[in-house]
């Protein structure tokens, strides 16, 4: 395709390659959201927390992110279909739902992670405290309920590249914009939709009233 810009531009969508390519992402998306949900289990677990009902409330909301996008992929790869060079390839309307979704969905996770672990998110010990004059204070006063203080702090030191780092900061842009600018991705989506199907039921309504 060298030297032929037009044809190098329609590779992506007259191959399909563009549908398998979001496949593989929601499939890293599911991935993702599963690991941030077991983050603030953990910590939920390990300060008692799992009981309050705000708690429960928070987590239960990112538990809903984790579950629309593995639905979403779910539905696409149980509606896959033979494409015009013989490929069965999944359908493309749920995993476009997912790219479309999960860069609101990933800074909401992260703001989340944030409110369950405000102060233990910035006043972390590190590594060298509990090998300094500060062990004996460490070990004691950063203890949780269910967690000794060494296993807590590796806990909440995760919590804090994922939500608080530059690390994480990078991880919720790179997210906003996986795909591109998020008003364009919701341009293309909304072209792309079945809309003359869904305007023809409100017609059909209108002609029985």
């Amino acid at each position: 395709m060298y030297g032929e810009p037009k044809l190098c531009n329609q590779a992506f969508a007259q191959t399909n390659a563009v549908v398998h390519m979001a496949h593989q992402v929601a499939c890293g998306k599911l991935a993702k959201a599963e690991f941030m949900v077991g983050v603030m289990c953990a910590i939920a677990k390990a300060t008692g927390r799992d009981k309050d009902l705000a708690t429960k409330g928070m987590i239960a909301e990112v538990m809903l992110m984790a579950e629309t996008v593995r639905a979403l992929l779910f539905s696409a790869e149980q509606q896959a279909h033979e494409d015009q060079w013989g490929n069965f390839i999944p359908l493309r309307g749920p995993l476009d739902a997912s790219r479309n979704l999960f860069p609101k969905m990933c800074p909401r996770m992260a703001e989340i992670l944030q409110l369950l672990g405000p102060s233990s998110l910035m006043a972390t010990p590190t590594e060298a405290d509990f090998s300094n004059a500060m062990a004996g204070d460490v070990e004691k006063y950063f203890q949780l309920t269910h967690m000794d203080s060494r296993d807590g702090v590796a806990l909440y030191r995760l919590a804090h590249d994922i939500a608080v780092s530059g690390f994480g900061n990078r991880q919720a842009l790179y997210e906003r914009f996986f795909f591109g600018p998020p008003q364009i991705m919701s341009s293309v989506y909304f072209d792309g939709y079945d809309k003359d199907s869904t305007i023809d039921r409100v017609k059909n309504l209108l002609a029985q009233a």
